[in-house]
């Protein structure tokens, strides 16, 4: 079955518009990822045929061009200079700061030759944000069961892109988007746009397709995620650490919501979580403090291992929020306590295991104390709260000092086991201590 054409339907574009909150989620993270940086320049490649990107993200840039093939009924916002262009063809005489390419892969065959394009058009500095659907919860099982129906393979545009991106340094937030409706019949037409290469059997199928909304929806929110990729020249990935969009990252099975302003455990970030992860003990039956719970990963495995008593504790309020929520999801109220708490001020009791995920990288904490310094009251709190048999975790990394480290634990008289992990330029720690 050949594809076959379609001539873009403004009305159900329109009505997709006006249900989904997709667009509004991006520009979010757009505005997030681009930071409070001076930036002089902005491509977007790929508008459709309403420019809401430029609408709302014109004004941070003294330029805005938009690379568009399809001009037809296109109005663009005052000072948006337009070329009209597919992006293959395009040829420009200067780079950009920032390029934007939301939901136009799906329509380039070439897909590592339109990425290596777009990098070379970055200014030294620059910032590329690709944008395309993931295939988690509802859209990528609609699309499976679509091309079943119509007898074809189905090549999810995500996996192409990430294999397109091998080599170049980038990150990936997975943004929960959903598309709202009334009925199933303007879903249905809302949706047409997820399937314009097949209009004709998307049609014949209306009333499978339709059923099958009914059966899995149940009147829910129809799901789209949104794969949002960060590229840049000069790769710093800690910088995302906090300030991030509010995504969700998979941890072990677990789907984790980190909210912006909360630390991500996230593998692409850090390795400091990920790798005290690997240690993990048997947790079943005892008791656990979480100490900078953060988005509450170790609380909720710690919860799931069936440990007796789960606290998990953070210094900022919108952690142990974040860490609520993601319990809450998972159904662990019953087995996880939560409090606001600097360190040890507001813990009370003892534990067979302390987990200590604290701040490294001084660049990015805004605090009184510095890494070293909170490490240093953390290790000398612990005694209080260690049962006599217990174990304390905590990570350390090499681009902080680790002789400090080392000091304090000779000094306290405890007993340790360090683990080192090498990672590109960086050697990443765990510790396991005893009590004397």
């Amino acid at each position: 079955m050949a594809t076959d054409s379609m001539s873009f339907n403004h009305d159900n574009f329109n009505q997709f518009l006006h249900q989904s909150d997709e667009k509004t989620v991006i520009i979010n993270s757009i505005l997030k990822i681009i930071g409070q940086e001076s930036w002089q320049s902005c491509l977007e490649i790929g508008v459709g045929t309403d420019p809401v990107f430029s609408r709302n993200l014109r004004h941070l840039f003294q330029e805005y061009t938009i690379v568009e093939k399809d001009t037809e009924k296109l109005q663009l916002p005052d000072n948006v200079t337009l070329i009209t262009s597919a992006w293959e063809d395009v040829q420009l005489e200067k780079k950009f700061d920032v390029i934007i390419a939301s939901h136009v892969f799906y329509y380039l065959q070439q897909k590592r030759n339109a990425i290596d394009k777009m990098l070379e058009c970055l200014t030294p500095n620059g910032i590329l944000i690709i944008v395309v659907n993931g295939q988690e919860e509802d859209y990528g099982p609609l699309k499976e069961f679509f091309y079943q129906n119509i007898q074809r393979d189905y090549h999810p545009t995500y996996p192409q892109i990430a294999n397109a991106l091998t080599g170049i340094p980038h990150i990936t937030f997975t943004i929960p988007a959903a598309i709202h409706y009334e009925d199933y019949d303007t879903l249905y037409q809302s949706l047409s746009l997820f399937f314009d290469q097949y209009p004709v059997p998307y049609s014949l199928h209306k009333h499978s397709i339709i059923n099958y909304l009914k059966q899995t929806l149940n009147g829910q929110p129809f799901k789209v995620y949104q794969k949002v990729i960060v590229c840049r020249r000069k790769f710093a990935p800690w910088r995302y650490l906090l300030d991030h969009p509010d995504y969700e990252i998979p941890v072990r099975d677990i789907r984790l919501s980190v909210w912006d302003g909360v630390f991500s455990p996230d593998e692409q970030l850090t390795r400091s979580t990920p790798f005290l992860l690997n240690f993990l003990p048997d947790m079943q039956e005892k008791s656990v403090l979480d100490i900078g719970c953060g988005s509450g990963i170790l609380s909720i495995l710690a919860g799931k291992q069936g440990a007796a008593k789960v606290v998990a504790a953070d210094i900022s309020a919108k952690a142990v929020s974040n860490t609520m929520m993601n319990i809450t999801v998972h159904h662990l109220e019953d087995k996880i306590t939560t409090v606001q708490s600097d360190l040890f001020d507001n813990i009370s009791g003892k534990y067979d295991y302390i987990f200590g995920n604290l701040p490294i990288l001084e660049d990015i904490w805004q605090g009184n104390n510095s890494p070293v310094v909170l490490l240093q009251r953390f290790l000398a709190e612990a005694k209080e709260y260690l049962l006599p048999d217990g174990q304390l975790y905590f990570s350390w990394a090499s681009f902080a000092p680790i002789a400090p480290v080392l000091s304090m634990l000779q000094t306290l008289s405890y007993r340790y086991s360090m683990h080192a992990f090498p990672v590109n330029n960086t050697m990443w720690y765990v510790f396991i201590v005893e009590l004397p």
